[in-house]
């Protein structure tokens, strides 16, 4: 072979090496929209995440990253993506989603099977599209954009994705085994997950005005199971005075009727005074004054209109599910249990709450269980760094755009590290509209293709932003007993 033919070969193996490696550095929207509806397609219910977290495994081999699996078993899996191997030890920025999500029982009100991984010309429709497997992607996106960008020769710290299992059933297989046996290896220096979103009609007089919301603190969620078991006539021909589906109705009923009380968080005055500085004018001094009791009638009114509103103003217990044994239309049940769903405000004395429940059963044989109940935490300040450097990312990158520290008034994993005292902030950022935010958890829930990397570029300007503060351990790290 002639020299000329050497060097245009070596030319040719080098354009390839290169477009080789810079793909594996950033690679193309066709790839990745491609394997984000390959994600959609699984099935990953809470308990049954094991093929959700080996996808997300062999994705970050497949683009270089440094890839771990923690407390991996066959009911467990906890995936971390890395810019550098965990071994190392270097103060950490973890993006936190979750792989499992909700049922889709009502596929008759989907507009396309819920996991077909469907790809329109401008939407991701499927369940998870949201909550959170888009949020994991975004998080994905933007550590390749930080690999692709940035010096990781002298970077100070480490950026981890993390996705965890069982978010949806309390995180006990999750992120509370995380915390407990494994934060000395992943040295946490500030969490970012699930939380608020971006919403518009937030300030009155400015409708258009999106407003982002970062939840630096979020309800605490208990999960009760409420039974009730005696024994009356069985036939449906001649109904007692008294049976267990008739006193379990009256006992609901009752339950119903106790109004919540209205309570201000500090998170929650500072939410209405960033909004009554917004407003502006009158209606903002209201706004802002609205902890006053003067104005309970008012608020009142407004949760009647708004539930989301109410929802971080008071404690909520829903009935969410109700059975009894299986049997005939004649036969009458001598057992009925219903489960609740109760999110409590911070600073709530769990305790005294159950009682008030107790206190609404007028029926002395009921049964109260704690099923499940996450953690306790103090809220991660909006003051500290760590909070506005997010805030900087988004408003840099939705201009016009606003943020503010909410309540966030479900519950996540997030509290699992905030109970560390470790900077934990929440949002997926993304403008929502109602029918949006409805979706989540319900029929059609979807993601803009064009929201999916808006949101990659917030998380590339979030390491973008915290790069010339020097890196914190807020915890001391510790091995389990």
């Amino acid at each position: 072979m002639s020299i000329k033919l050497k060097i245009a070969a070596g030319l040719l193996l080098a354009f390839f090496l290169r477009a080789e490696l810079l793909f594996a550095a950033f690679p193309d929207s066709v790839y990745i929209n491609k394997k984000f509806s390959e994600y959609l397609k699984i099935r990953s219910f809470s308990g049954e995440e094991y093929q959700a977290g080996h996808f997300l495994m062999d994705l970050g081999n497949e683009l270089g990253l440094n890839t771990e699996c923690i407390n991996c078993t066959d009911t467990s899996v906890n995936v971390v993506l890395s810019l550098f191997p965990l071994s190392l030890k270097k103060p950490n920025i973890i993006l936190l989603s979750h792989l499992d999500v909700v049922q889709a029982t009502d596929t008759a009100e989907w507009r396309f099977p819920p996991f077909a991984g469907t790809q329109t010309d401008t939407d991701f429709v499927g369940r998870g599209a949201l909550d959170a497997k888009g949020l994991t992607f975004m998080h994905l996106l933007g550590l390749l954009r930080c690999r692709e960008n940035l010096s990781l020769s002298d970077l100070p710290f480490n950026i981890s994705v993390l996705a965890v299992c069982g978010e949806e059933t309390g995180g006990f297989r999750g992120a509370k085994v995380l915390v407990e046996c494994f934060m000395d290896q992943l040295q946490p220096w500030a969490v970012y997950g699930e939380g608020g979103a971006g919403i518009q009609n937030a300030v009155p007089s400015k409708p258009q005005l999106p407003v982002y919301g970062i939840s630096v603190s979020e309800k605490v969620n208990l999960w009760l199971r409420l039974d009730l078991k005696f024994s009356s006539f069985g036939h449906g021909a001649a109904p007692p005075n008294s049976y267990v589906n008739k006193d379990m109705l009256k006992a609901l009923n009752k339950l119903s009727q106790v109004e919540g009380r209205i309570e201000f968080h500090k998170t929650t005055k500072r939410m209405l005074r960033v909004l009554g500085n917004l407003e502006g004018g009158f209606k903002g001094w209201v706004i802002r004054h609205l902890h006053w009791p003067i104005f309970r009638p008012l608020l009142r009114r407004q949760i009647e209109k708004e539930p989301l509103f109410g929802a971080v103003l008071q404690n909520t217990a829903v009935l969410s599910n109700i059975f009894n044994p299986p049997g005939p239309p004649n036969q009458i049940s001598s057992r009925a249990t219903i489960f609740m769903d109760c999110r409590l405000l911070p600073e709530t004395k769990i305790k005294k709450f159950i009682r008030d429940i107790k206190y609404g059963l007028f029926e002395p044989r009921f049964k109260v269980s704690i099923i499940n109940q996450c953690p306790e935490a103090d809220e991660s300040s909006p003051d500290m760094p760590e909070y506005k450097a997010f805030a900087r990312a988004i408003e840099t990158t939705f201009p016009g755009a606003v943020t503010m520290p909410i309540l966030f008034p479900a519950s996540s994993d997030n509290n699992y590290f905030r109970q560390f005292e470790i900077p934990t902030f929440g949002v997926t950022p993304v403008l929502l509209s109602r029918q949006g935010l409805e979706s989540i958890h319900g029929p059609n829930e979807s993601l803009r293709i064009a929201a999916l990397w808006k949101g990659a570029e917030v998380f590339y300007r979030l390491v973008q932003e915290l790069r010339p503060h020097p890196p914190k351990l807020h915890f001391t790290p510790f091995y389990p007993r």
